[in-house]
């Protein structure tokens, strides 16, 4: 008996990929913060944080822990400033308002006593 199907030889064997991860752990995106800011503070700046910790996740996510790095940092420095600008603003507007509220009663304490009640 002979055999009908022609003898195949098996492929050659395919190269192997080894990837080595970098020891150590990610670095922190600090995405929490920067949606917190974001939400909760002074919504522009903390839309750039978000986005400063998007783009640190996607370092990590591509093995680049160094700019992932960068990115959460900078992330945890705009997320900072978003929550530390509206508390300089209330107290910049309150230093208005007190300043104008005290030009107004002295104008009208001056008005009073100049007032000739005759």
């Amino acid at each position: 008996m002979t055999n009908v199907y022609p003898q195949t030889q098996s492929p050659p064997p395919q190269p192997q990929v080894v990837v080595v991860q970098q020891g150590g752990v990610a670095p922190q995106t600090n995405a929490v913060l920067a949606w917190i800011s974001c939400l909760c503070f002074f919504w522009p700046i903390g839309l750039v944080a978000v986005l400063k910790a998007n783009e640190a996740d996607k370092c990590i996510g591509r093995g680049d822990f160094e700019g992932g790095r960068r990115s959460g940092e900078a992330a945890k420095k705009w997320a900072i400033a978003a929550i530390v600008t509206p508390i300089v603003l209330m107290v910049v507007a309150g230093i208005i308002y007190y300043i104008v509220f005290a030009v107004l009663a002295s104008k009208a304490v001056a008005s009073v006593q100049t007032f000739d009640w005759n």
